[in-house]
């Protein structure tokens, strides 16, 4: 028996629409893995936790494997992994690896490692049992970069097994065995200048859980931080910043695998999340770490709107508004519903073409490098924006001044819209940007709830979501009939829509 213990630093890649069994090929024309040596082993991975998940909630992951390389003899490795850390897109973990004789459990190997922590009543251990498997094809290469950096890039190709459900596995780890991180970054930018890659945070435990869970479909929400007041505002900046990119990657990952209205929801949300972030944390980057450049993610920004645009459309305007327009039983009424049900069907035709345009958008190669820049950045901001003035600088005050000054933006918006006539141009701006800074505002006050005093924080909180929900729903309205007309809509029902949507302005 040998055992190995080591600080895993990897970045996980998904491969949107590539077909399994040309990927090998296409990473081997890649100019820096061209002429690299390749392995090839056949996996098998059985992961192991309680009925109540016990390792899933301290984010750790028990985990036997069969391995047989090129053909040869197949070796049973025993690892169990926890989860450290995840900062600009790099996972870091710590990992726990032994060979073992036989295809089971060996509970003698686990007292090197963090399991006694785990388990400290001893009590975990009689009820593990497996939860689920991978089957891989796994290819290796070792790259050598000219900083000396040594970086292992593995292919996988197979399933991911839980009971009855199946999912494709299909992705790329570059796992960090010399060097500084940012070689990851580097390598991972050559190859998705040349094929269609995105940032993936997920885990193959994860997306097995999700199919155990059925809830592979679900979108990633907002997540709760808990930050406390004297934590080194540069830190405080990459956790924010993180936890929203965070949001907005893994529902782009959601859309590649899943057709679902709230993950593109949730994917448009993490974004305007980050950009409030960005605007909070503006003077600490100033000219030593600027603001990523996100121009390459236009194509797919574009996207997610048109298609956020018509899932608003076919999924909340229109079905409260369809009683009201068809109103009655008689011939007439019965016309309606003809000309209503056409009008459903013209949206759900376009709603196809648009989410083929988002895929499209997702699986551009600019998109991946764009993303891969946004990652990259992140993970050397606490370093690049240091200052030995912010090094004594903590969150709690620099949130304080940073949201009163935000919420004086907002109120001097409100003040303008209320004094505008909201049927000019000029009125109808000032109600944007009256939505736009609500957002804002909830957005940065959700997020640094826990160094904020709380009461003046509710109120601000609520201000700003009602503003963002009545002036949302009146401008959807107004967008709808605009959003409808070049699909050929019934007239009638166009200007059925533009007159209920002038009355709920008038009213927001």
């Amino acid at each position: 028996m040998t055992s190995a213990t080591s600080a895993e630093i990897e970045l996980k890649l998904a491969l949107p629409g590539a077909d399994p069994k040309a990927i090998g090929e296409q990473l081997a024309a890649l100019p820096l893995l061209a002429a690299l040596p390749v392995t090839q082993q056949k996996l098998r991975n059985i992961y192991f936790d309680t009925p109540a998940q016990h390792l899933r909630q301290a984010r750790a992951v028990l985990r036997l494997r069969s391995q047989r390389q090129d053909g040869g003899k197949v070796h049973w490795l025993q690892a169990l992994k926890t989860e450290d850390s995840s900062a600009g897109g790099l996972s870091q973990r710590g990992e726990w690896e032994a060979t073992v004789r036989e295809g089971k459990l060996d509970p003698v190997v686990l007292q090197g490692t963090p399991w006694p922590t785990l388990d400290a009543a001893g009590t975990l251990l009689p009820q593990l049992a497996p939860c689920f498997e991978t089957d891989a094809t796994r290819t290796l290469r070792l790259f050598t970069g000219d900083d000396g950096s040594r970086i292992e890039v593995v292919l996988d190709v197979g399933a991911i097994r839980a009971g009855d459900e199946r999912a494709e596995l299909c992705e790329l780890e570059l796992e960090l065995l010399k060097g500084p991180p940012d070689a990851l970054f580097a390598l991972a930018d050559h190859i998705a200048s040349h094929l269609p890659v995105l940032p993936d945070p997920v885990s193959k435990a994860e997306r097995a859980w999700r199919l155990v869970d059925g809830t592979t479909r679900a979108p990633r929400r907002a997540r709760k931080l808990e930050l406390a007041e004297n934590t080194p505002v540069l830190l405080a900046a990459q956790t924010v910043l993180g936890e929203m990119l965070g949001q907005f990657i893994e529902n782009l990952s959601g859309i590649v695998r899943a057709d679902g209205p709230e993950l593109v929801h949730q994917a448009r949300v993490g974004w305007r999340r980050w950009r409030s972030a960005l605007w909070l944390f503006k003077p600490l980057l100033a000219d030593a770490h600027p603001a990523p450049d996100s121009a390459g993610l236009r194509p797919l920004l574009n996207a997610l709107g048109a298609m956020r645009d018509l899932d608003v459309a076919a999924l909340e305007s229109l079905p409260q508004w369809a009683d009201a327009y068809i109103g009655g039983t008689d011939e007439a009424a019965r016309e309606r519903a003809q000309e209503w049900q056409t009008m459903e069907a013209a949206v759900t035709a376009e709603r196809r073409i648009r989410r083929a345009g988002l895929l499209a958008a997702l699986g551009a190669t600019g998109t991946g490098q764009a993303l891969l820049g946004l990652e990259r950045w992140l993970h050397a901001l606490p370093q690049a924006a240091w200052t030995p003035e912010l090094a004594e600088r903590s969150i709690g005050d620099w949130a304080a001044s940073r949201t009163k000054r935000l919420h004086a933006r907002l109120a001097a918006e409100i003040e303008e819209m209320e004094a505008a006539d909201l049927d000019t141009e000029e009125g109808i701006e000032h109600q944007h940007n009256v939505r736009l800074l609500a957002k804002r505002t909830r957005y940065v006050l959700e997020a640094l709830r826990t160094v904020l005093p709380k009461e003046r924080t509710r109120r601000w909180q609520e201000q700003a979501t009602e503003l963002q929900t009545s002036i949302g729903a009146a401008r959807d309205l107004m967008l709808l009939a605009t959003l409808l007309e070049p699909l050929g809509i019934d007239r009638g029902i166009l200007g059925f829509l533009r007159g209920v949507a002038a009355g709920r302005m008038a009213e927001a």
